[in-house]
């Protein structure tokens, strides 16, 4: 079988592989050996689009394939993939971006007209595609529901991970200084605001610190509480390198995954739980329903949480510190269910399998 990636999608998220990104679909896809080609131009502002729909015209005229595929982010090419596209189309959105804009960051009230026109875009691209892909049943159902979309166009299909730049890393040991690490984007989603009022109650616990890496929207009113409460146990390193932000995960005893209130945060898991699994870190994050979808369970893979409840996520961080042997049993388990559900080959074998019905129907 021969896939095209097409369009201007995103080919990883901060220089890692990751995602429904191209790089990493890539990357599933070829460890099944099937034949990859890519038509693909970058978009970064809208007066770039004739220029690209130009160049991924001409591309696309010498490709041959069987199924077309849309990563992340290649909506803005849809129009054109629909235009002149031979084969059928599969779409992976990672998300609504309706959702996103409008319920979860606020950036537009429900009732403007830009969250008018992005829901229409959500909307047409679903109706466009032959198949869409997302990563959970929540997140499924919201698009049925919201986009008014047929249920059997849409499959669930985990995430996975770049696996030779998350391997799996020996169980740190207690030391002196115990290590709560957060990595990713500073938005609502995530609940960044959550891990700073823990560090707060945890401030004269002079043996556990808090560090974290990124930015985004949260992140002035994140340093500013920090600077507000003098919280010395925080270390906000902002944008790092891929190189260091490994380093932290290696010497971390623990990482975080998200504690948002919306409802988008009960429809996903994001690319850093994946990678903490991977990782062989304890994972100590949320309940929702992904998580339980995702086989995740408390004291047994990870650690669970009710979102933005910094007093519980304080007492989980003080447990796994005392019950070493947990926390080391926590972090196995949890890298097993990785390698049963959400590794390269278990998501590509899974994703084959999809595109070679959708081809022969």
């Amino acid at each position: 079988m021969k896939v095209c990636f097409f369009g201007s999608y995103v080919k990883s998220s901060n220089d890692i592989p990751s995602g429904n990104g191209g790089i990493l679909l890539r990357k599933i896809l070829e460890s099944q050996n099937v034949q990859v080609v890519e038509c693909h131009e970058p978009i970064e502002k809208i007066s770039d689009c004739f220029r690209a729909y130009w160049k991924l015209f001409c591309k696309h005229r010498k490709i041959n394939y069987d199924i077309l595929i849309i990563p992340w982010r290649g909506i803005l090419t849809f129009p054109l993939a629909k235009l002149i596209h031979r084969k059928p189309i599969v779409y992976f959105p990672a998300f609504s971006i309706y959702d996103t804009l409008v319920n979860d960051r606020k950036k537009f009230s429900k009732n403007s007209f830009k969250a008018k026109i992005i829901h229409f875009i959500d909307k047409t691209a679903c109706r466009w595609a032959n198949l869409v892909i997302l990563e959970s049943t929540a997140e499924i159902d919201y698009f049925v529901n919201e986009f008014n979309s047929p249920k059997d166009k849409f499959c669930q299909l985990w995430l996975s991970v770049y696996e030779p730049l998350f391997p799996c890393l020996p169980f740190k040991s207690q030391t002196e200084e115990f290590t709560v690490l957060y990595f990713g984007e500073f938005i609502p989603l995530h609940g960044v605001d959550t891990i700073v009022k823990t560090a707060k109650i945890l401030r004269d616990r002079k043996d556990i610190k808090f560090i974290l890496c990124g930015h985004g929207q949260t992140l002035p009113e994140i340093q500013k509480f920090v600077e507000n409460y003098g919280l010395t146990n925080v270390r906000l390193l902002g944008m790092v390198s891929v190189d260091t932000l490994l380093e932290n995960i290696k010497n971390s005893d623990i990482c975080f995954g998200i504690f948002g209130t919306s409802e988008k945060s009960k429809k996903v898991l994001t690319n850093k739980t994946y990678q903490i699994l991977a990782s062989r870190k304890p994972l100590l994050t949320m309940e929702s329903p992904t998580s339980k979808e995702a086989g995740l369970e408390n004291k047994k893979n990870c650690m669970l949480i009710q979102p933005s409840s910094f007093e519980e996520l304080a007492k989980g961080i003080i447990f796994l510190k005392e019950n070493e042997q947990v926390r080391k049993q926590i972090a196995e388990n949890g890298y097993q269910t990785y390698v049963e559900n959400m590794s390269l080959d278990k998501v590509g074998k899974k994703l084959v399998k999809l595109c070679q019905r959708l081809n022969s129907n």
